[in-house]
């Protein structure tokens, strides 16, 4: 989970306007100061292999499973990062 988390982190750093953050353990991503993802980095989420992401206001984590997953975890953080920039 370390290699995908990093792979992860290095993709949303290049998206416009995030900055991230420690927060408990983990790797916090905000956009223009709204939160929308966190990254598991000394610790982790309910499961060993899950990303937080926040949709409706509520965190949800997201598993991901192998190499493959990697995308579709790209797609989830995609749309909360859109949803950030709304937040605000």
């Amino acid at each position: 989970m370390r290699h995908a988390s990093a792979l992860l982190a290095q993709e949303l750093l290049s998206w416009p306007d995030v900055g991230t953050r420690p927060m408990f353990g983990l790797r916090a991503f905000y956009r223009r100061g709204v939160i929308f993802a966190m990254l598991p980095e000394k610790r982790a989420f309910e499961v060993p292999n899950g990303i937080a992401y926040k949709e409706g206001g509520k965190w949800k984590v997201f598993e991901v499973e192998n190499e493959a997953g990697i995308g579709k975890a790209l797609a989830v953080l995609e749309k909360a990062y859109a949803r950030a920039a709304v937040t605000k």
